[in-house]
């Protein structure tokens, strides 16, 4: 897999530029744009990981551009590192996630130090060629939060807020299981999937919902919906990193068959434990 990176940063700098000489001679692409929202946003689907380099308290000139780009980490998986003085690195953490920060550098710093945590942590975190891409459809940015701690070690984790931006991305992407919040304002679960079904080109990609209520009728109702399985939101981290083993494998032994795909065979240990 190509090693892609791009910086940001207000201008050119001597330092940016010896780190990126040293990691290009490890084999990675790096890429460099202003903090200017045109600019970053007609290259940033380039890139795996973002670099940005905050001058000495000059975070709050850059707001804007931090929020696009935490809707990058969040909607398209991007991987950020941030290099700054403390409360710079601060205000930027405020605004982006903490899981999409997968590394900070506080000034003053040493290059050689730079270029081999970045190696290293582009090796273990970034790289995730092979993996399944799972999209997960949920209003609470909490349970997303924690949703992505437990899954993001495993598998490449898109996080969307509502149905709207779930549509937006399945417009362009093809993620191999969509984890989908049964009860969500405006457009609910069931309607969202009701949506996806409805698209040919996103007809086939499973669904699991995800619900709080665990009683006879609305489990009922859940499965009249023909979803590939369903879990409740109180499953622990290993139990649905187990679920999710399980689901895939059966997933991927049963392509090509014409059956319609069932999980809550597999899942339904899970459910009632």
């Amino acid at each position: 897999m190509e090693k892609r990176i791009l910086f940001i940063q207000e201008s050119p700098s001597f330092l940016i530029n010896a780190i990126i000489t040293a990691l290009t001679k490890h084999d990675f692409h790096c890429g460099s744009a202003a903090f200017n929202i045109d600019e970053i946003s007609s290259i940033v689907d380039k890139f795996d990981c973002i670099f940005i380099n905050v001058e000495k308290d000059t975070s709050f000139h850059h707001v804007s551009e931090l929020v696009f780009l935490k809707d990058q980490a969040s909607f398209n998986d991007k991987k950020c590192m941030i290099m700054g003085m403390p409360n710079d690195i601060t205000d930027c953490l405020e605004i982006l996630t903490d899981t999409s920060i997968i590394a900070t550098f506080e000034r003053p710093i040493n290059t050689r130090d730079v270029v081999e945590k970045v190696i290293e942590t582009f090796d273990v975190v970034v790289d995730k060629s092979g993996r399944k891409t799972i999209l997960v459809v949920d209003d609470s940015g909490t349970f997303l939060h924690a949703i992505r701690t437990w899954l993001d070690p495993v598998y490449k984790v898109i996080m969307v807020s509502s149905a709207t931006n779930a549509i937006s991305y399945l417009a362009t992407n093809n993620p191999d299981l969509i984890l989908l919040d049964y009860e969500m304002p405006v457009c609910s679960g069931p309607k969202l999937l009701e949506m996806i079904r409805a698209d040919k080109s996103n007809a086939n990609i499973p669904v699991i919902f995800l619900t709080g209520k665990g009683d006879r009728e609305s489990v009922q109702k859940v499965i009249a919906l023909h979803p590939q399985g369903y879990l409740l939101k109180t499953i622990t981290r290993p139990d649905m990193l187990k679920a999710l083993e399980d689901f895939f494998a059966k997933y991927d032994e049963e392509q090509g068959d014409d059956t319609p795909f069932d999980a809550m065979d597999i899942l339904s240990s899970y459910i009632n434990s």
